[in-house]
């Protein structure tokens, strides 16, 4: 009851839109480093800087939670809201990290439409975290998700085509194996976001 009389801490979707601006970021250094990857070690850098941003972020995020009684929604999902997008800058910065370890200097043309379906998902997902302060808006938030669950159907096909690729004309057993890591961990990214979507049509249902 006493919740109610109580004014509610609304410095978390502020939190939110930065974490989300810096994932779009970083979303378009890694489709830029694929189509430039002679250049890669400069994204690299810049992407892992974006990471380090991002866990800035998350800590204030949680720090903010600790600290206030009044939340704008439910604890646990301002909590996983937090964890999985910063879950995704790390994925990114774990798959950037895997082209310099693997002098990695070209890369089928199905892993550069993966890492721009991984753009396109972070515009969306952007797009839906800067409408969460308001729920009236819950139509667009939720339009805007499934555009993310369409984007990870396109994706899983794209896997599909380049796996299938690499086991008909992939010879050499070390491009193999690094490419088919590189597929998978870009996958996870999208499935990531699915994840956060997931996550946001949770909060939109239930408090809308």
């Amino acid at each position: 009851m006493l919740k109610r009389f109580l004014p509610q801490q609304e410095g978390f979707f502020d939190l939110f839109q930065k974490a989300a601006d810096i994932l779009a970021t970083t979303a378009i250094q890694f489709h830029a480093m694929l189509t430039d990857l002679k250049h890669q070690q400069q994204y690299v850098d810049t992407i892992a800087a974006y990471e380090d941003d991002g866990d800035k972020i998350t800590y204030a995020t949680f720090q903010l939670l600790h600290k206030t009684f009044i939340t704008p929604f439910d604890r646990n999902d301002i909590h996983q809201l937090t964890s999985g997008l910063d879950d995704i800058l790390d994925s990114i910065n774990r798959c950037a990290q895997r082209f310099p370890f693997y002098s990695l200097t070209v890369v089928p043309p199905e892993m550069v439409k993966l890492a721009q379906h991984s753009m396109q998902a972070s515009m969306l997902l952007k797009e839906a975290i800067y409408r969460l302060n308001s729920l009236k808006k819950s139509p667009e938030i939720l339009q805007f998700c499934e555009g993310i669950n369409h984007i990870e159907r396109e994706a899983h096909q794209v896997v599909l085509a380049g796996e299938k690729d690499l086991f008909l004309n992939e010879n050499d057993f070390k491009s193999f194996i690094k490419l088919k890591e590189i597929y998978s961990r870009t996958k996870s990214v999208i499935n990531s976001y699915q994840d956060v979507a997931n996550i946001i049509k949770g909060i939109v249902l239930e408090y809308s």
